[in-house]
């Protein structure tokens, strides 16, 4: 994952699963090989920092268009 990537919330534990964002910045290690995402999620207005063993890159296929929820 990197800067600018869209990513889901899929730990099942995690108060915001399933919530949609965008990765805006990196704030060191949760565990080793396991850094802090700075994501910022739309539905809430705000950025929140989440591991990135609870992120999983957002599948975009070719029939999905624009996306409106990012401008």
């Amino acid at each position: 994952m990197d800067l600018g990537d869209f990513v889901v919330v899929t730990h099942p534990g995690h108060p915001m699963k399933g919530a949609r964002g965008k990765i805006v910045g990196r704030r060191g290690e949760y565990r080793p090989d396991d850094p802090w995402y700075l994501v910022y999620l739309p539905s809430r207005m705000r950025s929140y920092l989440i591991p990135g063993s609870a992120l999983e890159l957002e599948k975009v296929g070719p029939a999905a268009g624009k996306d409106y929820l990012y401008q």
